[in-house]
């Protein structure tokens, strides 16, 4: 083959390389921008989830409202972005909570009660920050 020919060829897989190249990046940005929404509505929704646990843990007496809301958030939308360590962290503190307080007048204010609750919110913040740092940034994932 002569240079000139070896040239054109090389210059020719050059361009095919580049253009494949675009073409999984455009692949992969329309990827994030599809799943963006979905992000977005399930990092609202753990910390939706953290605030109420955290709230029910920590107020004295509970709130109504909030057991409630956890209530719904357990049987409805965190079903739809739990991994397993927030299912168990999430089941953990519905467990806890059904066994400390059968009712919001019933949350009680003993210690160890409360601690129990608190233990187990924070775990929900845990395993949540765990799993939105496989989606958002691997720096959220920070262990102790």
């Amino acid at each position: 083959m002569e240079t000139e020919t070896k040239i054109k060829l090389l210059a020719g897989l050059v361009g095919l390389a580049g253009f494949l190249f675009s073409v999984v990046q455009y692949v992969q940005v329309q990827r994030v921008n599809a799943s963006a929404p979905y992000l977005e509505r399930k990092l609202a929704w753990c910390e939706e989830a953290i605030e109420t646990a955290s709230a029910i843990a920590t107020r004295r007496p509970a709130q109504v409202e909030d057991l409630a809301r956890f209530e719904e958030m357990y049987w409805g939308v965190m079903g739809l972005i739990e991994n397993a360590a927030i299912t168990r962290a999430m089941d953990g503190f519905h467990t806890a909570l059904a066994n400390n307080a059968p009712d919001a007048e019933d949350v009680k204010s003993d210690p160890s009660s409360r601690k129990t609750l608190q233990g187990h919110a924070l775990a929900i913040a845990h395993a949540c920050r765990r799993e939105l740092s496989h989606d958002w940034s691997s720096s959220w994932a920070r262990e102790r």
